[in-house]
């Protein structure tokens, strides 16, 4: 299908293509797939192949058993997303009765999945029959690999573009996880835009799942391969490097990582790239060209895809693709150009739209954006005639290129990325007042390591013992994700503040490090 620069955003400062969206759902998409090509291999994992076929009359089978149980349309139910057939099979099904399916990864501390199940609140959450029943947290659970196989395969209504597909957790500013809902029309068309990015026309296993499935990085990897008609390849490992970088007959399509986990790969494997895939999408933190040049030979013929998008723009909205040879000097790789049916817009501190050279905050409009947040927190969506509707103040300083794409500068605001995942520094700060004798913390990343790390700064009160290091780490871990688990904690005496009476992290660092000397 022809693309045509995309309408309807007026002043806008670049615009992605305009393409009229084929289907009304991913739902859609996966059973043309399946009733076209039902012998085809859509998932390769330990237990061997599944076709699209079997996957499908899976979903189907469990959607059913959902909508007798009264799921309908609209409602949130829990999926516990292991790295499984059955477990993408009841997503499927979720998103095919109409409901939306809100991943539950398994790994993460039980305080963190707590918190993440009350916002959702689901009358069930799905598992895959692996493991302990104890992963539905108290909520009524339905494993599904129990679930019986009728004589026939019951017909469904589809869901409607409208409908919300997925909610994600991203970290908040109010210091708790927040829910960002993702409607079926805005996944279909980052579907349709990703696809352009990273399949190529010829068949073959498309990529490697190996990211928790609670992760926009991990739902690229499902949702565009068998959107299309593609293999994807289920690692249950996250840290198997090793067997992701396996030679393979065919090369994948595609694998998608972090900057931080190419460092990693580059630290542990030196992986020969040619070898294992055709494309590298990368994102989730800024690109650096230096770490791609490293790589050297074992790059040569493999194209980068720079990736970017907050969760609130559906997975991605820019992208550029290059070689390592052809990659411009600057200080990081461009995030390029906007995805199908967006505009963005680069303003200045006014409010005012920059020219090429110039650089601002970027607000991104159009058929990515979600619905919102789940409880109704506007936070940075936008409902504006100057943007053309629906719009994301994403929080990024980025440059206006003079050949039309777009340089990440930084951040406006107080966010930070750790090893692609995003966080709040309000969202470690509420965890860590929760800890005994905390009575105020900061916190700051290390990079340039194999991976980046987290550190924290904590003030204490004065009621008991202090507790240790190790106490501390003990118990946000409990509560966070591991790698957003600080790997040293400095006591001080206060949490610096400048001028502007805003946090100092760097004037905090200074002080601790004084009382180190001392």
């Amino acid at each position: 299908m022809a693309g045509q620069r995309a309408a309807g955003f007026p002043g806008a400062t670049l615009t992605g293509e305009h393409h009229e969206l084929t289907a009304a759902s991913v739902v859609t998409l996966i059973r043309e797939r399946a009733e076209a090509t039902p012998g085809a291999v859509a998932i390769e994992s330990d237990g061997g192949v599944t076709t699209f076929g079997t996957l499908w009359r899976r979903s189907v089978v469990i959607a059913a058993a959902l909508r007798e149980m009264g799921v309908g349309r609209g409602e949130l139910v829990g999926v516990v997303a292991r790295r499984t057939p059955e477990s993408i099979a009841a997503m499927i099904a979720v998103m095919a009765a109409g409901a939306a399916y809100a991943p539950i990864d398994p790994t993460n501390p039980a305080g963190r999945v707590r918190l993440i199940l009350e916002q959702v609140s689901p009358r069930f959450v799905l598992w895959d029959g692996t493991g302990d029943a104890d992963c539905t947290f108290g909520y009524p659970g339905v494993d599904t690999s129990r679930l019986p196989e009728p004589g026939t395969v019951p017909a469904m209504a589809e869901p409607r573009p409208g409908d919300v597909a997925y909610v994600v957790f991203t970290s908040g500013s109010t210091g708790l996880p927040k829910g960002v809902q993702v409607e079926h029309r805005s996944l279909v068309n980052y579907i349709g835009w990703a696809e352009a990015h990273v399949l190529p026309a010829a068949g073959g296993a498309a990529c490697p799942v190996f990211a928790s499935m609670s992760f926009d990085l991990a739902l690229t990897t499902l949702w565009v391969p068998l959107a299309h008609g593609r293999t994807i390849v289920l690692l249950e490992s996250s840290w198997n490097y090793a067997s992701l970088f396996a030679r393979r007959d065919r090369p994948y399509d595609f694998i998608k990582a972090t900057p931080s986990h190419f460092r990693l790969f580059e630290r542990m494997l030196e992986p020969d790239y040619r070898a294992v895939a055709h494309r590298l999408m990368i994102g989730g933190e800024p690109l650096e060209p230096a770490m791609l040049k490293a790589m050297g030979e074992r790059l040569d013929g493999v194209q980068v895809v720079n990736h970017y998008g907050p969760t609130e723009t559906t997975i991605g909205c820019f992208a550029h693709r290059s070689e390592v040879r052809d990659l411009p000097d600057l200080p990081t790789v461009p995030i390029g150009t906007p995805a199908w049916n967006t505009g963005a817009y680069v303003l200045d501190e006014r409010g005012e739209p920059v020219g090429a050279g110039g650089h601002g905050e970027l607000f991104v409009a159009g058929a990515g954006i979600a619905r919102g947040y789940l409880g109704g927190d506007g936070g940075r969506f936008l409902d504006d005639p100057a943007f053309g509707g629906r719009a994301y103040r994403t929080g990024d300083i980025v440059e206006v290129l003079p050949g039309g794409m777009l340089l990440h500068l930084g951040r406006a605001d107080g966010q930070l990325k750790v090893n692609g995942h995003r966080f709040e520094e309000a969202e470690l700060r509420r965890h860590a007042l929760t800890l005994p004798r905390v009575a105020d913390a900061a916190f700051d990343i290390i990079r340039g390591g194999t991976l980046d790390v987290v550190e924290a700064f904590v003030v204490f009160d004065h009621r008991g013992d202090a507790p240790t290091e190790r106490e501390i780490r003990a118990g946000l871990a409990t509560l966070l994700p591991p790698e957003l688990v600080p790997r040293r904690i400095h006591v001080v005496p206060e949490i610096q503040v400048n001028a502007n009476g805003k946090r100092d992290v760097r004037a905090t660092r200074e002080q601790a490090a004084l009382q180190e000397v001392r």
